[in-house]
């Protein structure tokens, strides 16, 4: 087996900072991801007609100059834009820059991943750590072997996959407080409609009802070439519905978003989203067991906002590379 320097298990944002910071590093890296594609949930819907839905994250936005750095090199080459700068919830008169994909928002995910040595579709099943380097075994019977390990998956799926390691790898009192990190659940409806939507520009409405709290026109974002929608519910809503058809779930958030359906509704289907905001995210940017190589990521360290995810991941890095810096000079 090939043992890298680093492996990396989720190819969200986090995940994907990190292991671009290492590999731009001359570290060797690889990214196992058990979805089809990297992104997370910066995901980018296609298949309905000719329509392209963002159906996670809406935008993102930057206040830290760490993530600044990535957004200038993503904007000078062409991968995102801004979306808008004025919204009228916005606090500030003169409002700030709101940025997507230039194709979706899955643009983001596929820049940050363009040189590294990312495999899709990996279900994996165990952890082992033998003689330094860490041991992971999927449902296909593949092994991945590195000697850093980073996790940047929602902690449930974290605890899941370390816990078959056997390993005690944290002490009681910080799992306990990373097992109490809370995450809210999420509901998208997509919908390709049958004419322009009543939207009004830029394009987006962020609203305070059950069933609604967000309405986008994906066409008036830049991102499709027909009319679609993305209606996200509320936390309270998907947990009601999480088992609902779509068909129930579905029409109560578009009989919510009928003042903006336009000409009406060619067809629709909801998404769910198992972990979306974390409700009270750890304090420290990423957790780092230095003596077992182990590092967690992700926006349950960072906070809810793309940007903060970002943090948590160029974190990781920077603590694998002073490690190892440290382990060499002494």
């Amino acid at each position: 087996m090939d043992t890298k320097d680093v492996l990396v298990i989720g190819a969200g944002i986090s995940g994907l900072l990190c292991a671009a910071e290492l590999h731009a590093a001359g570290m060797r890296v690889a990214v196992l991801d058990k979805g089809r594609g990297p992104g997370g949930r910066m995901s980018t819907r296609r298949g309905m007609g000719a329509t392209r839905i963002d159906h996670g994250a809406q935008f993102f936005t930057v206040r830290d100059a760490r993530w600044r750095a990535w957004v200038d090199r993503m904007l000078a080459a062409g991968a995102v834009r801004e979306w808008f700068r004025q919204a009228p919830w916005d606090s500030n008169p003169e409002g700030y820059p709101r940025y997507c994909g230039v194709d979706g928002m899955n643009a983001v995910p596929k820049f940050l991943a363009r040189e590294l040595d990312v495999t899709p579709s990996v279900r994996l099943l165990s952890l082992q750590r033998v003689d330094g380097v860490w041991l992971a075994e999927s449902d296909g019977g593949n092994r991945y072997c590195g000697r850093e390990l980073v996790l940047s998956t929602p902690l449930p799926q974290a605890w899941a996959l370390l816990d078959t390691s056997g390993l005690r790898w944290v002490t009681n009192g910080t799992r306990a407080t990373l097992e109490a990190v809370r995450y809210e659940k999420g509901l998208a409806t997509l919908v390709r409609l049958k004419g322009a939507s009543a939207v009004p520009a830029p394009g987006c409405l962020k609203l305070d009802e059950d069933a609604l709290v967000w309405v986008a026109d994906n066409q008036q974002k830049g991102i499709s070439s027909e009319p679609a929608l993305t209606l996200h519910a509320s936390s309270a809503f998907a947990e009601r519905h999480w088992d609902s058809s779509d068909e129930e779930r579905g029409g109560l958030m578009l009989e919510a978003a009928k003042p903006w359906l336009g000409e009406g509704v060619a067809e629709f289907t909801c998404h769910r989203w198992g972990y979306t905001l974390p409700l009270n995210p750890f304090k420290e940017p990423c957790y780092r067991n230095g003596a077992m190589n182990l590092t967690l990521a992700g926006d349950a360290f960072g906070g809810p906002r793309v940007e903060g995810a970002a943090l948590s991941g160029l974190a990781a890095a920077e603590v694998i590379r002073s490690s190892l810096a440290t382990a060499k000079g002494g």
